[in-house]
């Protein structure tokens, strides 16, 4: 077997200022952004965390949508570019928060005790402190539907015939 030295490697990314690199609003379908530092997903460690949102926002009458999940989670990660791009675009009226169950035991209790989670992703609904609704799953359109319901949007499906 030859062994062969693996030279420089450049890559060339129309529009992209070398320099800057690839901003938060230059992504583009489902690319997780790890280093996203302009995300306004509030990132929730236990119970603690979870009552700062709440306090905040009582007065405000924002509705919370908590994404409950795991850090290896498939779906869990495959729906979180979806809550990043929500959480942008609709941070006027709605707080996202993230809780890892996996973070540590108390956490992981605190979440199937007293939140009642099971399955995840679990998308939990608050307004004025309370639960007002669930979902579990991570497909995009059903995600964005419940959220639009509990904004008092009016969603209707229509099946689009062939």
């Amino acid at each position: 077997k030859k062994k062969f030295s693996r030279g420089k490697h450049v890559k060339y990314v129309e529009n992209v200022d070398h320099l800057v690199g690839i901003g938060p609003n230059q992504l583009m379908g489902d690319v997780l952004y790890y280093g996203d530092n302009h995300s306004a997903v509030v990132q929730l460690h236990g119970r603690a965390d979870m009552e700062k949102p709440i306090d905040e926002n009582l007065s405000g009458g924002k509705l919370i949508v908590l994404d409950v999940g795991l850090k290896h989670c498939g779906p869990c990660v495959k729906v979180y570019p979806t809550v990043l791009k929500l959480s942008r675009s609709m941070s006027e009226t709605i707080v996202f928060a993230r809780m890892n169950g996996d973070k540590n035991d108390s956490c992981m209790a605190w979440i199937l005790k007293d939140m009642n989670v099971m399955e995840v992703p679990t998308f939990l609904f608050i307004t004025n402190g309370d639960i007002c609704g669930r979902y579990v799953g991570s497909s995009k359109g059903e995600l964005i539907g419940e959220i639009l319901l509990y904004t008092g949007v009016r969603v209707t499906y229509t099946k689009l015939s062939t």
